[in-house]
């Protein structure tokens, strides 16, 4: 994980950062709540993918271009990860 990608509990108000630097083909989704997206990315020409829970994507996309906009660039979003209901799971934690 670049340095330059790493969040501060600030830069975490609208985000909830479960896993860094996680591989999406092993990653185990199975405890985790439905409304988790995967963030693919890439800094200094390697990828990288993060899981990531928030209210609305544009909250991930906002977190993660304020990071990557001078080192990077953001490829995919992509949602449908988790198995548990978001309700049951619980609000999202900074």
């Amino acid at each position: 994980m670049p340095e330059e990608v790493t969040f501060t509990a600030a830069d975490k108000l609208q985000i909830q950062i479960f896993e860094q630097e996680i591989c999406p083909d092993k990653f185990d989704d199975t405890a985790l709540p439905s409304d988790v997206h995967i963030v693919e990315y890439t800094v200094g020409g390697e990828t990288y993918y993060d899981a990531v829970r928030a209210y609305t994507k544009a909250d991930i996309f906002d977190a993660y271009y304020d990071k990557l906009r001078t080192i990077g660039q953001i490829v995919n979003i992509k949602s449908g990860f988790g198995r548990i209901r978001p309700n049951l799971y619980g609000k999202i934690k900074q």
